[in-house]
C-alpha cells in the first residue's frame, strides 16, 4: 500500500462521523474546518487557470462527511486533492505528548559536511544553511521563485548524493513523494516538512523518512488568513509549529 492511501486509510478511521463545516480554498492555502472546531491545512496547488469553472458543479465539500472529503486526496485534480490533504489534517493534526518545539534545522544537527536537497524552496532555512554545510540543492516547480534551482530532470544525479533531505509536503500532494523517497539513497535525515504535512507516523512507517514538521491550528483566525491569499507569516498568530521524531 503506498503512502497516500494509507495515510487516507488511518484518517478516514478516525474522521467517521465527523463532517466538514466549512472550506476555504484560498490562493495561496487551503483550509478545512470540521464540525468539533478543527482545522487543517494544505497547499493550495493550482498553476493552469483557464477557466473560471475551477471545480465541477457537483463537487461540494461542506456539510459532507470527513471521511468522504478526505478520499478527495487521490483526486487527480489538484485542488480536490488538496481539499482532501487539508481535511486529513483537520483529523489527525491533534495535540500529542511527543511533540518537539523548536527548530527542525537545530533537531536534525546538520554537519559542515552535509550536502542538503531541498524539494522546495524554503527561503528561510536556505539562508540559515548557507555557508554552514558543504552543498545545497534547491529543487523547485515554481518559475522565479528561487534563480539557482535545479530541474526535476537533475533529481537523479543529486538527490542519491544527499545526506540530509528537507522534503515540502506538496509532493504529497503532486504524489511525487515516494519517486523522491526512492532516490534518497544514504539520506542520514528526511524531513517532511510545511503546513501541509500530516503528523501521522503510522502512515510513513515504511519509508525513511526521520522527522515530520509541521503546524497545528490554534484559532479559527487561520480561516480569514486563507482566504484573503496570506500565507506562513501572516500564519503565526493562529499556529504551533510542531515536530515528530521518527527515527
Amino acid at each position: 500500500m503506498k503512502v497516500y492511501e494509507r495515510l487516507l486509510e488511518k484518517a478516514a478511521s478516525r474522521g467517521r462521523g465527523r463532517l466538514v463545516q466549512d472550506t476555504r480554498i484560498g490562493l495561496g492555502y487551503t483550509a478545512v474546518k470540521l464540525d468539533n472546531g478543527a482545522i487543517g491545512l494544505a497547499y493550495t496547488l493550482f498553476e493552469d487557470k483557464k477557466t473560471c469553472n475551477l471545480l465541477e458543479p457537483e463537487v461540494v465539500f461542506s456539510g459532507r462527511p470527513a471521511d468522504l472529503v478526505a478520499r478527495y486526496f487521490l483526486s487527480a485534480h489538484p485542488l480536490e486533492a488538496g481539499v482532501g490533504l487539508a481535511t486529513i489534517n483537520a483529523i489527525i493534526n491533534q495535540p500529542r505528548e511527543d511533540f518537539l518545539p523548536g527548530d527542525p534545522l537545530e533537531i536534525i544537527g546538520l554537519q559542515p559536511e552535509d550536502k542538503v536537497a531541498m524539494i522546495g524552496y524554503f527561503e528561510p532555512l536556505a539562508r540559515r544553511m548557507k555557508g554552514k554545510i558543504s552543498e545545497l540543492w534547491v529543487f523547485e516547480r515554481t518559475e522565479g521563485r528561487f534563480a539557482e534551482a535545479l530541474t526535476e530532470a537533475e533529481m537523479a544525479d543529486y538527490l542519491p548524493q544527499a545526506t540530509v533531505a528537507i522534503v515540502t509536503a506538496v509532493t504529497l500532494i503532486n504524489k511525487s513523494f515516494e519517486e523522491i523517497l526512492a532516490l534518497l539513497k544514504q539520506a542520514r535525515e528526511i524531513v517532511l516538512l510545511g503546513p501541509s504535512t500530516p503528523l501521522l507516523p503510522e502512515a510513513f512507517e515504511d519509508y525513511p523518512v526521520t522527522l515530520l514538521s509541521g503546524l497545528l491550528v490554534k484559532s479559527e483566525g487561520i480561516l480569514r488568513c486563507v482566504s484573503e491569499a496570506k500565507g506562513t507569516k501572516a500564519f503565526r498568530p493562529y499556529v504551533e509549529k510542531v515536530n515528530l521524531r521518527l527515527k
